[in-house]
This record gives C-alpha cells, structure tokens and sequence, in this order.
C-alpha cells in the first residue's frame, strides 16, 4: 500500500472517531426528556430507586431477566454527554447570531471547495457519501450542513482578526499546491518479484488477458491484488508516490499499460483506470481562503474566541 494512503487512512479515522462522538451527541440531547435527580447507582449507572420498571415504561434493551428502560438510558446519556453537547449547541446559536449581525454567509462555491478537500483519498464523490453514511450515519444533507456551519464559524472567528495583503501574496506562493489545478490518476498496478515473471504477464496482456484478473493472479501486493491491483486514485504529484511510477503512468492513455518498473515490492507494471483534473480556484477564492488561514493561525484557538461569543450573547443554562 502507497505511503500517502497509510497516512490518509489514519488522518481520516481520527476524524471519524471525532464526527462520531459529535453524531451521538446531537442525536440523544436533542431527543432526551428534561433531567430527573438521580437516585440509587447501580453498577455505575444512575437508576430510579431499586424499584423495577413498570410494563408501561418503553424497554431500551433487556438481559437476562433485567430490562433497561429508555428512561435510564437517556438519563445516563444525560449524566455523560449533556453539558458537552448544551455547550455545542449554545455557541452554534451564538454563531448564527453574530454572523446574522454582520451579514455573513456562506455560499455553495464556498461548501462545493470544502467538500472536494474533505473527499481528498477517496476514489469519487459517491464512495466519500457512501463512507460517510456507513461510518457516522450522515446523510449527504448531514455532511453539507456540518460543512456550511464550520465554514461560518470560521468566517465569524476571523472577521476582526487583520491580515494584510502581502501575509496574502507570501501565504499563496508558499502554498501553490493548494490552489494549483489537481491532477488525480485512478491506477492499478501488478507487483511481481522478478523481470523474468514481469515479461511474462506484460506478454499474457498483450494476448488480451484482463489486467484485474493477472494482479489477482500474480501480484504479491497482498494489499490490492485481491481487488484487482486497484490503488484507487493518486494525485500527479504526490511526494509520498513512487515517482517512477508516476512519470509512466502521467504519459499513458486510459486504460493504457506500461512496465516493468522497480518499485519497493519488486517489479511493476502499471494500468491507468482514469484521469481527472480538477479545475483550478479562481483569483479570489484563493485570496479567500488564504485570509481565513492566516486568520485562523493568529488566533488563540476557536475555543477561547466560542467563550467570547458565549458571552456577549449573554448565554447562559436553564436548571429545569
């Protein structure tokens, strides 16, 4: 498996772990009953007493003879989770508030260049909702509004904070990959220990024998040649790539073959599946999302500038 897609793999999975706790979160504060003081604790969880529910109460689970009601299970979500959440949902408003004050908003080119930063490492736009939805159970209104409200929180954290057009200009020639049009290559490969075993499937290809099945057949990659010598999508220039591999592959025609080529596992030949090329963001996308960068670094961090949203509005808890 390529370099980059270990590092992605495990980039995403702490983002995933983060997204879900927020999932479940959303989901139980918004649907619990208001809090009843607790009473005898059972094993660590709060119950009502030592008085067994009635048959009326709406069962959560049962084992054995015991049943878990709804009511004590929203309860202890409460206990563990409900001031973490009341807090998210408090500067959520508060973040509407103040953006509705000075006119802010987000636009769908806005959420349209986030979403395609977040699919980065996935073979398309279906498979990121697909993975989305399997792993958080986010609908693809789920993922656009959570994109949207990021978005505007930055835009309200970063209103005040000035940055001048020359920290603009030095931040973009920095980082021209970022704003550079992006060159993805959908590529398979056939790993193989020797030229002698390599010349012998590149002659088995040219007889009209089908790639997926040769990488099933021979490669010794044991991490995609089950599944044809699929390597998903790489992009033109990434470092973490073979660079060999890269140069042939960038001189093929879809559905073109090239190899052997010596790669760390053995020899390689090579398949490009697809080629896409993103467009490039305009002019003032660029100097837009370069500002909220740089904004974003003087600051302290989201948490203190939440707090002072938090205050200006005057939020505060209502004990029921």
């Amino acid at each position: 498996m390529l370099k980059k897609d270990r590092v992605l793999r495990s980039i995403v999975l702490l983002q995933a772990v983060c997204m879900i706790i927020m999932a479940i979160l959303v989901v139980f504060r918004v649907l619990l009953p208001p809090k009843a003081a607790p009473q005898t604790d059972i094993d660590g969880l709060q119950q009502q007493g030592n008085t067994p529910p009635s048959a009326e109460e709406p069962i959560a689970a049962t084992v054995g003879s015991e049943r878990i009601t709804e009511k004590q299970l929203n309860e202890q979500l409460r206990l563990q989770y409900g001031d973490q959440l009341l807090r998210t949902l408090m500067v959520r408003a508060a973040t509407r508030l103040e953006a509705d004050a000075y006119g802010l908003q987000v636009t769908e080119e806005e959420i349209d260049d986030e979403l395609s930063i977040m699919m980065a490492g996935y073979e398309s736009e279906q498979q990121y909702y697909d993975a989305m939805k399997e792993q958080l159970g986010l609908t693809r209104e789920g993922v656009h509004d959570d994109a949207k409200y990021r978005l505007l929180l930055d835009k309200v954290a970063v209103r005040s904070v000035d940055v001048t057009d020359a920290e603009i200009d030095a931040y973009i020639a920095d980082n021209k990959e970022q704003y550079s049009a992006r060159t993805q290559l959908h590529l398979a490969w056939i790993v193989v220990p020797d030229r002698k075993t390599a010349d012998e499937v590149l002659d088995k290809l040219s007889d009209g024998e089908d790639f997926a099945l040769m990488a099933r057949t021979y490669s010794i990659d044991s991490d995609t040649s089950e599944n044809g010598g699929d390597l998903g999508y790489i992009d033109a220039d990434d470092p973490f790539a073979d660079q060999a591999m890269l140069e042939a592959a960038g001189g093929l025609s879809v559905g073109g073959v090239t190899g052997p080529i010596t790669v760390d596992l053995g020899q390689a030949i090579i398949q490009l599946l697809e080629k896409k090329t993103e467009k490039e963001m305009s002019n003032s996308r660029q100097r837009d999302q370069a500002r909220r960068d740089i904004a974003l670094s003087k600051l302290n961090g989201l948490r203190s500038f939440e707090d002072q949203l938090l205050q200006k509005y005057d939020a505060k808890t209502v004990q029921p």
